[in-house]
């Protein structure tokens, strides 16, 4: 009796040892073995955009200014309504356009209204920017003053707006938008080439006095 409890004990000792035997092999295998990095995903391409080589002339209309414009742009004005008129230089091949809206300035008031108006439409932007840039435009010479405002970031409505004035008769401002959902990071090419054709335009702004 005694004798066979003794080798059902040692049988029960024996798979006791084996078990911890395999539990000690199971964790020491897990713990040699190293998760998998999970791949790091790459980050968004963007297609690559060929620009032409800048090509101007001279912008010649009914309107009370005149300027050079990108010979790969287009013009249309809308019927003037009250002392404002409305007009867009289009970029169809870069789905972008600058648009102006040209006031009459009746005195000295109405002026300072309007660029107290540019300044507020800027700052609407700044919970979006990364940065405001200003230059102002001095050129008594062309009786032409004013302002321009380059707007950094990913999703700025728009990356550069601008004001022209000659301080007693017009008051011209300026946006730069692009048909699509602004991803400005992808589009700063794009919007370097039209800083450039905004800048020429400012520089041969003339007004028809």
């Amino acid at each position: 009796m005694f004798s066979v409890n003794s080798d059902q004990d040692k049988v029960k000792r024996a798979n006791t040892y084996i078990t911890l035997f395999f539990l000690c092999a199971l964790c020491a295998t897990l713990m040699s073995c190293k998760p998998k990095a999970l791949p790091e995903p790459k980050p968004m391409g963007y297609f690559r955009i060929d620009l032409p080589q800048h090509q101007y002339r001279m912008m010649d209309t009914s309107l009370p200014f005149r300027f050079e414009q990108s010979v790969f742009a287009q013009t249309s004005i809308e019927q003037q309504k009250s002392n404002i008129l409305w007009m867009t230089v289009f970029y169809p091949d870069l789905k972008a356009s600058f648009r102006f809206t040209c006031f009459q300035v009746n005195n000295a008031d109405s002026l300072r209204n309007l660029i107290i108006s540019e300044d507020k439409m800027v700052k609407f932007h700044y919970q979006k920017a990364d940065d405001v840039q200003y230059s102002v435009i001095r050129d008594p010479e062309s009786n032409l003053w004013g302002q321009t405002y380059e707007i950094f970031g990913k999703e700025v409505a728009t990356p550069l707006q601008f004001w022209l004035t000659d301080s007693t008769h017009h008051f011209v401002r300026a946006t730069l938008y692009f048909d699509d959902t602004p991803n400005n990071d992808s589009l700063q090419p794009v919007i370097q080439y039209l800083k450039e054709d905004a800048l020429h335009l400012i520089n041969t702004f003339e007004w028809d006095l």
